[in-house]
Formats: C-alpha cells, sequence, structure tokens
C-alpha cells in the first residue's frame, strides 16, 4: 500500500545523498546492511555527505522562498523499540548546499534492525504558498530509509531457558523461536527464544556469547541462521504481510520487512514466496549463504 501525500512534494533529486560511512581504525569505511560483529557496548559513529537545493525545494513544493526546512536523520531500534533524532540542520533557500551528517549511536539502546530515516521536513510555513503546499510543521518533502540488521553473537530477542519436555516442542531440539502474528504489535513483545535446558552446547554458548570459543561461535552461527530464517519464514507465509506497507516503527511487520530487506535486497516478496514453494531446498541454501553459516570467525 503505498502511501499518497495531502500536498505537493518535490521530485526526489532536490536532495542528493552520498553512501552511509561508519568510522574504522584506519578511517571510514561504507557502512555494510549487515554488522555481525555488532554488540551492546558497540558505539556506531556514522556520518553521510548530503547535497540539497534548498530554493528549488521550495519552489516545486508550491512554498514561499522564506519557508523553513530542515534535514533531519531520525534512527529507530527494532529490538529495543526505542527511537530518536540522531540529528538536525536547517536548510537554507539555496540550491547546492553541502550537508555532513554526523553522529554517534551508544549500543545499550539498539538491537535488531537499526533504521536511519533522512527526511527533508517542513519546519514553518510562510505566506505566499501555494494552496497545495504543505503547511503543518514536520511534513515530509523528502525522505530516505537506511536498514541496518545488528547481528552479533549476543542473542539480540528476549531469551528463556526452559525443558523442551515440559513444552509442546521435540525434546531434542535445541531452540525453539517463538514468533506473534499481530503485524503491528511491538516485536521486543512478539518474539522470544526459548533454549532446551537439555541441550548443553546451546545453553552454555549463549552463556558465552559475549566472548565466545570458536565452537560456541559455531553454535551461535546456526541459531542465528535458524532465527533468520523462522523471521523469513514467518514474512512469507504470513497471509495478511505485505512488502509494500510502511508498518510502525519498532513492530513486529517492520522488523520483517527489514530482515527480508537485509537478507535478500535483490529479491521481491512475491518472487521469494515463489522460491520457498517450488524450490525449498534452493530457498533454504540461499538463507545460509545471506547469512553467513559457519563462516570462519
Amino acid at each position: 500500500m503505498s502511501r499518497a501525500f495531502p500536498f505537493i512534494r518535490p521530485p526526489g533529486d532536490v536532495v542528493v545523498a552520498g553512501p552511509w560511512s561508519r568510522a574504522a581504525a584506519d578511517g571510514t569505511e561504507e557502512l555494510p546492511r549487515e554488522l555481525p560483529e555488532w554488540d551492546y557496548d558497540t558505539v556506531l559513529s556514522v556520518r553521510r555527505p548530503v547535497q540539497v537545493d534548498g530554493l528549488r525545494a521550495r519552489q516545486l513544493s508550491g512554498l514561499a522562498e522564506d519557508a523553513e526546512l530542515d534535514l533531519t536523520v531520525r534512527w529507530a531500534s527494532s529490538s529495543s523499540a526505542l527511537r530518536g533524532r540522531a540529528w538536525r540542520a536547517p536548510v537554507p533557500a539555496r540550491d547546492g548546499t553541502e550537508l555532513d551528517v554526523e553522529f554517534e549511536l551508544d549500543g545499550d539502546e539498539l538491537g535488531g534492525v537499526l533504521e536511519l530515516d533522512t527526511v527533508l521536513t517542513l519546519r514553518r510555513a510562510t505566506p505566499g504558498a501555494s494552496p497545495a503546499a504543505a503547511r503543518r510543521p514536520g511534513s515530509v518533502l523528502w525522505n530516505d530509509r537506511f536498514s541496518i540488521l545488528l547481528q552479533g553473537d549476543a542473542v539480540l530477542f528476549p531469551l528463556a531457558i526452559a525443558d523442551f519436555h515440559d513444552l509442546p516442542y521435540p525434546t531434542k531440539a535445541g531452540w525453539y523461536l517463538e514468533v506473534g502474528e499481530d503485524l503491528e504489535a511491538a516485536a521486543l513483545g512478539s518474539i522470544l527464544l526459548l533454549a532446551n535446558e537439555r541441550r548443553e552446547v546451546v545453553v552454555n554458548a549463549l552463556a558465552a556469547a559475549g566472548s565466545p570459543t570458536d565452537a560456541d561461535r559455531r553454535v551461535l552461527s546456526a541459531l542465528r541462521t535458524d532465527v533468520q530464517r523462522a523471521l523469513i519464514e514467518r514474512a512469507l507465509t504470513h497471509e495478511d504481510f505485505a512488502d509494500d506497507v510502511e508498518y510502525p516503527t519498532g513492530s513486529l511487520g517492520a522488523l520483517l520487512a527489514a530482515v527480508l530487506r537485509t537478507t535478500f535486497p535483490a529479491f521481491g516478496l512475491e518472487a521469494l514466496r515463489r522460491e520457498r514453494l517450488s524450490e525449498p531446498a534452493l530457498f533454504s541454501s540461499r538463507i545460509q549463504d545471506a547469512t553467513d553459516l559457519l563462516a570462519a570467525p
């Protein structure tokens, strides 16, 4: 379901946003779509260059030249359900304005899928605007979203250790991921990873997730791949899930959409559904490849 705006929006080329990058030991590097080494002690330091045609954006939005516009970056984390404004700057009424977006995010507020939304918004309209122009402060004239899967060895969902003998799950299974059905419910409250206490190798690997041995890493890699598989399966089999719906930030639907985007950026939802049904073995192998199953640390 695409969103219709009740006001004029300028063409997308009024903002030219460069790639996101992050601080590295030898300078900066492009920010990947997945950070397998991420943990809660990580401070994410990111930046991107942006060029804004502030005058043209106003003219093609039907706004007066003295209307006040902002360029803002907002962040949202799926597993913590936290969100906030990371950066903001006013956009002057001239074309070719260069802005350097740069900020840090503390790892203890993040987890799961991190979404960075860069938006050009109206701060204040002024007299002389077109009747079809945006009038409310905060109206979005342009936006761009970048999603990052924070997939470190630590578990990113609520975890419980239980004896599967007492639960309706196979007694010898290592784990089970419970995933809710309500796509608009908070992701953090919709997902629970159950680890079978009878499988000591799994319980020990989870306990050592902060500094795992090579053996622990192999177990955690298998668990991580299977968790991602379960989330993808939920998205593909949920009859109400669609990839063109804008689910609430922090919701189960938003998490499933972000997992699909980061795992299979080149595949559409229906193509994935067809392959899962017609070529299940290939589809399973594709998930293993996308999640780097059992890769050397």
